[in-house]
């Protein structure tokens, strides 16, 4: 008898912690990774500029010309210039003398 008490305090009593519903944690999971995706793709079709960006400096309009050759009409300060981009070079076109519009999400913010 005096062996079986001993037996009984020497083994610690093993704490239950609570159960773990795996199926409800892997679609909570599953949620989280999903918004996370789904957030990133729509910041990316966005295209926000980057904080603290220059502001003197903005493509207006672009137009493909190939898989990777285009030409971008960019606002540099109040005057616009045709870019011709390619992957190996980027080259000066000409100043447009008849700016284009800035398309209305892209208007630079009036200065007080």
């Amino acid at each position: 008898m005096r062996h079986a008490l001993l037996l009984m305090m020497a083994t610690p009593a093993f704490a239950q912690g609570p159960e773990i519903d795996w199926s409800s944690w892997a679609l909570s999971s599953l949620l989280v990774i999903g918004l996370l995706l789904a957030l990133g793709q729509l910041l990316r079709r966005l295209k926000l500029p980057a904080f603290g960006g220059n502001r003197q400096l903005r493509v207006i309009s672009s137009l493909a010309l190939g898989h990777k050759e285009k030409l971008v009409v960019v606002q540099v300060g109040k005057e616009q210039v045709l870019l011709g981009i390619t992957p190996q070079n980027i080259s000066h076109l000409g100043k447009l003398e008849q700016p284009l519009e800035v398309p209305e999400g892209k208007k630079p913010e009036s200065k007080k």
